[in-house]
């Protein structure tokens, strides 16, 4: 997998996996922010090639990714079993998103947050490709990834152990102030076409939307579920769990 963009490299060589097996600088670019990224590399045995690189070879390039690069190796997915034994609190699950540029924003927003682990089908979904991780400026290295064949399941098995799902419904009926983030919680975002399939929807607890206050009907999926996430991730910091608040229905 190549990596593009100086963010995304950072990240690269920050995260424990996967490895990063070579850096490529262009010549061209090289400037002092660089600097940081090639003396971390050095100090951790990468090599580091830099490329001399023509005005006519680059013309067709685009101009962010003209920096830097890294080779790293795939990032292997997590078993749900593993994320759940670190007693996770806050998953998110994507439900058929296929653009690669909404699944790197969902995941930059859901590192940035603290999300536990992110809940990706197997079919029908974008995988974890090198324009994932460079949407979401590296931060998908750093996630804990879970490939799901059944996402409705999964999410069934979730209630048994104590989540509470939360669907984006831009009809949900379901307002922010009505979802308490002191429970064990899965936001589930629909795909870019379709939304939430029925099945997962069955699935849901609660159906959120968001308050729109102008014309237009509904957001990006990135940026409502950025909404959701730092909503509850705000409320987790300014509340007191209650006594008894993180059980439910769904406790075993």
């Amino acid at each position: 997998m190549i990596v593009h963009g100086v963010h995304a490299v950072r990240e690269a060589l920050a995260a424990e996996h996967p490895k990063v097996e070579k850096i490529l600088i262009r010549r061209r670019s090289l400037n002092p922010r660089l600097q940081g990224i090639v003396q971390t590399a050095r100090r951790g045995g990468i090599p580091v090639e830099v490329e001399a690189v023509s005005r006519s070879s680059v013309a067709g390039r685009r101009q962010r990714h003209e920096e830097v690069s890294a080779r790293v190796s795939g990032a292997a997915p997590v078993p749900l079993e593993s994320i759940l034994r670190q007693r996770p609190s806050l998953l998110l699950a994507v439900d058929g998103v296929q653009d690669p540029n909404n699944l790197g924003a969902l995941l930059r927003t859901a590192e940035a947050v603290g999300v536990d682990g992110v809940l990706i089908p197997r079919r029908r979904s974008c995988s974890i490709t090198s324009s994932v991780v460079t949407a979401s400026a590296g931060a998908a290295l750093h996630l804990k990834i879970c490939r799901v064949s059944n996402l409705s399941r999964t999410l069934d098995q979730l209630k048994q152990a104590g989540f509470w799902i939360v669907g984006l419904d831009p009809k949900g009926s379901s307002g922010l102030d009505q979802i308490d983030a002191t429970l064990r919680l899965v936001v589930v975002v629909g795909g870019e076409h379709q939304g939430l399939r029925r099945l997962v929807r069955r699935q849901c607890d609660f159906l959120a939307a968001l308050p729109m206050q102008g014309r237009v009907a509904s957001l990006n999926l990135s940026v409502a579920a950025g909404v959701l996430l730092y909503h509850i991730s705000f409320s987790r910091t300014t509340r007191a769990p209650e006594s008894g608040s993180a059980s439910g229905p769904h406790d075993p």
